[in-house]
C-alpha cells in the first residue's frame, strides 16, 4: 500500500484555520490573550465608560448620512436659502373642483327633513290592550287562589289526602283496587274471619307464581321424605 505523498495537516480547512491561536500554522502564540473560564474585568464602570466600540460605530454610519440637521455659513452664503427665491409656478389644476355636496341646502332644511326620534333602547315600555287585559286576568287568579298556611296540619290528615291523591292517580291510569284482606288482618288475639283465612291459604299455595320460586312447597316435600329433620 502506498503511503498518501499528502500530509493531513497541510490538507485539512475549518474556520479556524490560520488564525492566532492556530497552533499548527504558528509557532508562537499570545499567552495573554489565552483565559481559562471567565475573564475578570476591573468592574462595571470602567466597561461603561469604553467608548472604542461606539466610536467604531459612528464612523461607520457617518458614511451613510444623507441629511444634516444644520448647516454651517460663512458670512454672505445665506441669501440663496431665502423663502423668497423659489421660482416654481403655482399649479392651480385642482382648484376649480368642487369639494363637498353640490346643493345649497341649509343645515335647518336638513334637521327638519329628520325629526330627532328616541332610540328603542331608552324608550319607556307601554303596554298594549291585550297585554293590559291578561295582566288583569293574572292578578285576579292570584287574588282567587288560596294562601298557603303555614300552619303544621295534622300528619294523619296530611296522610289521608296524600291516599286520596294516590287513588286518584291510580284511578286515571286504570289501576283496580284490590279488595283482598289477606294483608290487612284483624289484630292478634281478635280472630281472623273466613275470608282473610282463605285469602291468607291461597297465597300460601300460590307463592309459586311469585319471587320466592316454589320454596316453600320444596321444603315440604323434602320434609316428607326425611331429608330435612323436623
Amino acid at each position: 500500500m502506498k503511503p498518501n505523498p499528502t500530509p493531513l495537516l497541510t490538507s485539512r480547512h475549518n474556520v479556524f484555520q490560520n488564525d492566532e491561536f492556530d497552533v499548527f500554522s504558528r509557532d508562537s502564540v499570545d499567552l495573554s490573550r489565552v483565559h481559562k473560564g471567565r475573564r475578570k474585568v476591573e468592574n462595571t464602570r470602567s466597561l461603561l465608560n469604553d467608548k472604542r466600540e461606539v466610536v467604531a460605530q459612528r464612523q461607520r454610519y457617518e458614511q451613510y448620512s444623507v441629511v444634516v440637521e444644520e448647516v454651517p455659513l460663512q458670512p454672505g452664503e445665506g441669501l440663496s436659502y431665502h423663502g423668497d427665491n423659489y421660482e416654481d409656478e403655482y399649479d392651480d389644476t385642482y382648484d376649480g373642483n368642487q369639494v363637498g355636496a353640490n346643493d345649497a341646502d341649509s343645515d335647518d332644511e336638513l334637521i327638519s327633513r329628520r325629526p330627532f326620534t328616541i332610540p328603542q333602547v331608552l324608550r319607556t315600555k307601554v303596554p298594549r290592550e291585550g297585554q293590559e287585559e291578561e295582566d288583569e286576568d293574572e292578578e285576579e287568579a292570584e287574588d282567587e287562589a288560596p294562601k298557603p298556611d303555614h300552619f303544621v296540619q295534622d300528619p294523619a290528615v296530611l296522610r289521608e289526602k296524600a291516599e286520596a291523591r294516590r287513588m286518584a292517580f291510580l284511578a286515571r291510569k286504570g289501576y283496580r283496587h284490590d279488595s283482598s284482606t289477606a294483608v290487612a288482618g284483624s289484630p292478634r288475639g281478635h280472630g281472623q274471619s273466613r275470608e282473610t283465612t282463605q285469602e291468607r291459604r291461597k297465597k300460601e299455595a300460590n307463592k309459586s307464581t311469585r319471587a320466592n320460586h316454589n320454596r316453600r312447597t320444596m321444603a315440604d316435600r323434602k320434609r316428607n321424605k326425611g331429608m330435612i329433620p323436623s
